[in-house]
């Protein structure tokens, strides 16, 4: 693969002494190769059971490279066989191969060959043990330079893909609405461009009411933020088409129900406002928003899950924000974020939520982001989103 030009192509050069001893273990080898591979393959299987590779797979790709270094090695020209090594590497990457195994694997190599190589014991053992490790080290070079720039070029590819779908279709949600002051803020869990199956959304469809939603939904990547955005979607064209918040979300389960994959759902807390701060909540299996109005406390109220029932039934909370109230919405991965053991809870984000009464929404949002994330020691073992609602202090 010319993509996967391993540096040793060029910098490794074998002398002829090295090269002279690996021809002569190619030939001790050459007979047993069969046997090696064999060896090889059982080691393998007898310490893990290699992810997503069969048996007979790992056979065909492990005796076939063994079989161009031992060729290599038996023309006195052990670089030749560097491009198969990048073949193998990269192949393994796509296909998932843990890294550490394939280090591991290298080992069980030199212990498959070991037993015929030193039988009958050869006079420059020690030379050839020299050289067979030098090489082995290239070939390790080799394998995981291969191995490491696949990954780096599907998350190159995987970032570039994300920052699109970041700009053109993350929700542009209103700063203000009315008297109410918006915050939010989002952070995935995915590891490769920040793709995650938590959504958002606040959007005016009146001019003095707005619709909006948090949700999450199961898996992740380029697949979940497509259904997600479909969701997305369908939620903006039902709920304008009409103002009965629990049938909307009784026929945007029905539909996902047939849309989604048949393992995914949604968990989604969908809602409407006025300019004056009445609520009306429906919630499909998300978390209880967090309501500082006057008093702090959660505010309960379940469905199920969309795309699980094609018949659901849900119900309508109401809500009025007093001068001054938060109201918090969030999906799950807040609460959730952990160290070790301790999860960041519900009382946390209570408490944080009556200290900050006195904060801008969007200071709210991304205060309890941050506090979550130094909780967790930076790693969010989920998604989460956060949309914050507070009624002015001056409203009438």
């Amino acid at each position: 693969m010319e993509d996967y030009r391993f540096a040793g192509c060029r910098i490794v050069g074998f002398p002829s002494e090295s090269r002279a001893a690996l021809s002569e273990v190619a030939h001790r080898l050459v007979p047993h190769r069969r046997e090696v591979v064999g060896r090889w393959v059982e080691q393998q299987f007898r310490t893990w059971e290699p992810p997503g590779i069969e048996r007979a797979q790992i056979a065909h790709l492990f005796g076939s490279l063994w079989g161009h270094m031992l060729e290599a090695m038996a023309a006195g020209e052990p670089e030749a066989c560097l491009s198969r090594l990048e073949d193998a590497g990269a192949v393994l990457a796509r296909r998932k191969f843990p890294f550490e195994a394939l280090m591991l694997s290298i080992h069980f190599l030199e212990e498959s060959y070991l037993p015929y190589l030193l039988d009958p014991r050869p006079a420059n053992l020690h030379t050839w043990l020299i050289r067979m490790d030098e090489f082995l080290h290239v070939a390790i070079g080799a394998l995981a330079t291969s191995y490491f720039e696949f990954h780096r070029r599907e998350l190159t590819a995987s970032a570039e893909i994300g920052w699109v779908i970041q700009e053109g279709l993350s929700p542009h949600i209103p700063k203000r609405f009315g008297d109410l002051e918006i915050g939010h803020a989002y952070v995935s869990a995915t590891e490769r461009a920040l793709l995650g199956g938590d959504f958002m959304e606040l959007f005016p469809i009146s001019p003095r009411k707005a619709a909006f939603l948090v949700g999450d939904l199961s898996g992740h990547g380029l697949e979940a933020v497509a259904d997600a955005v479909m969701i997305r979607a369908l939620f903006r064209g039902l709920i304008r088409e009409t103002p009965d918040l629990p049938d909307v979300m009784a026929r945007l389960s029905r539909i996902l129900a047939h849309e989604l994959d048949g393992e995914h759902f949604a968990t989604v807390l969908a809602g409407t406002c006025d300019a004056s701060g009445h609520l009306e909540l429906v919630n499909a299996g998300g978390p209880p928003p967090v309501v500082a109005n006057g008093s702090c406390s959660l505010m309960e109220q379940r469905g199920l899950p969309l795309a699980v029932d094609e018949n659901p039934q849900y119900t309508r909370a109401t809500l009025d924000l007093g001068r001054g109230g938060l109201f918090v919405a969030y999906t799950d991965g807040l609460v959730e974020a952990r160290r070790d053991s301790d999860f960041f809870g519900e009382q946390r984000l209570q408490d944080l939520v009556v200290a900050m009464r006195d904060t801008p929404a969007r200071a709210v949002a991304e205060h309890l982001l941050d506090r979550a994330l130094a909780h967790a020691r930076g790693h969010a073992a989920d998604d989460i989103s956060i949309v914050v609602l507070k009624r002015l202090e001056g409203a009438v």
